[in-house]
């Protein structure tokens, strides 16, 4: 039934707490396991005398941190794919940068994606409000079904 599992990692455990669930289906369906990490720029401090001099610079600074953001993606995705992999399990790994929901969204799109699995990071009230929830936009913007874990009450990750 589902033949391409998407697992939407953030480098947390937090985030790890959707593995068991996910291998569970992947065993079950004789799925692959995609792994995703969207990778965001941290913001950057960036000081000059002058504009050309700062548009050097930020230049320079933003190429180095979206290259160090995805080096240590792409070595956080290897290690929990070398661990699933020695379970037997079929695994892939991508990265990407962007706007979480919208860089999921697209990657669902893109990758004939059949499930998505995720954990939620709980917000409520006023803070819900102005942060919005990347998984809310998945939920409901998303063709394919979603499988969300809220992770402080998930079984213990690998």
């Amino acid at each position: 039934m589902f033949k391409k599992i998407l697992v939407c990692l953030d480098g947390s455990e937090h985030g790890e707490k959707i593995l068991p669930y996910a291998i569970e289906q992947a065993q079950r369906f004789q799925s692959k396991l995609v792994l995703l990490r969207v990778g965001s720029l941290a913001p950057l401090t960036i000081s000059s005398s002058s504009p050309e001099q700062f548009r050097m610079v930020s230049s320079i600074a933003v190429d180095a941190a979206v290259r160090s953001d995805l080096s240590e993606a792409r070595s956080y995705l290897s290690r929990i794919a070398e661990s699933l992999t020695s379970k037997g399990l079929d695994v892939d790994t991508a990265t990407t940068l962007g706007p979480i929901a919208e860089s999921i969204a697209k990657f669902i799109k893109d990758n004939c994606i059949d499930l998505v699995a995720m954990t939620a990071h709980v917000h409520t009230g006023w803070k819900r409000f102005f942060k919005g929830s990347a998984v809310d936009l998945i939920l409901w913007g998303c063709s394919v079904p979603v499988l969300v874990v809220n992770p402080e009450h998930a079984a213990a990750a690998l």
